[in-house]
């Protein structure tokens, strides 16, 4: 019996130290100030402050460093000033919108989840 315990006992050893506990995996891996509404576009810009190396490989560069226009932000993070915590992707081409080309053109993003910080 005894070696049936020191088997089980090194499985489970093993299955808890194998997990992947790095941060590359949090769930709102990215953070952002929210600017107000894009009057080109009708949609919020968002302003990423952390990270935005990794926003750039995702969705591109964008005019003026780290702002973006939100597409799916939830309506309840639409207000100037918040700090939010999201997950973004880049846009579908149906899912990219029209500008009216009256400031600055800003790259897209797609808001998957996003919370208030």
């Amino acid at each position: 019996m005894k070696p049936f315990f020191a088997f089980f006992f090194l499985i489970v050893t093993m299955t808890y130290f194998s997990c992947d506990k790095s941060d590359s995996l949090k769930e709102y891996p990215f953070e952002a100030r929210v600017l107000g509404n894009n009057e080109d576009c009708g949609l919020f810009a968002i302003k990423i402050t952390n990270d935005l190396d990794k926003v750039v490989d995702i969705v591109g560069n964008s005019v003026s460093e780290g702002i973006y226009i939100a597409k799916n932000l939830p309506v309840e993070l639409q207000a100037t000033g918040l700090v939010i915590i999201l997950e973004i992707r880049k846009p579908n081409a149906s899912e990219l919108g029209v500008c009216t080309d009256r400031g600055p053109s800003y790259n897209w993003l797609y808001v998957t989840k996003a919370k208030l910080k």
